[in-house]
């Protein structure tokens, strides 16, 4: 291969430019493989948030006390791919409705009890819609 270059100071300077190029291409490839690996992260977040309900955003559809249990029938509008038209259904031991309408949180999934101020506490029973009142609230 015959050398093109016209100065000895050419002749030094074109690895140094090759070695630049090759840097700049590298360092363009590695933003653009983060960007899509950014991408592909809020996609999955996206989703994940989609199926699972934001336990500050919710509506009680139906209720009904049985004994010293409630039962509630919430619907968690943010849930757009939850199962059950979004509904769920929770069996509270020991609570009044008096004391669910002052609840500013209601979580539905099991967790160890704390007591939260305006929290509702973790539901002892979880289950689809259609499941009757009755078995859910008998202890």
């Amino acid at each position: 291969m015959t050398c093109r270059c016209r100065t000895p100071e050419e002749h030094t300077q074109r690895p140094a430019d090759a070695r630049a190029y090759n840097d700049r291409l590298a360092d363009e490839h590695g933003r653009k493989k983060t960007a899509e690996r950014e991408a592909e992260a809020s996609r999955r977040i996206t989703e994940l948030s989609e199926r699972s309900p934001n336990p500050d955003e919710f509506k009680i559809v139906d209720y009904e006390q049985v004994d010293k249990h409630l039962v509630l029938k919430v619907r968690y509008p943010s849930c757009k791919r939850c199962a059950y038209d979004a509904c769920k259904v929770m069996v509270f031991f020991d609570v009044t409705m008096k004391k669910a309408l002052s609840w500013t949180r209601i979580d539905p999934h099991f967790r160890e009890e704390e007591d939260v101020g305006h929290q509702a506490p973790s539901p002892r029973v979880l289950s689809p819609p259609e499941v009757p009142v009755v078995i859910l609230a008998t202890p």
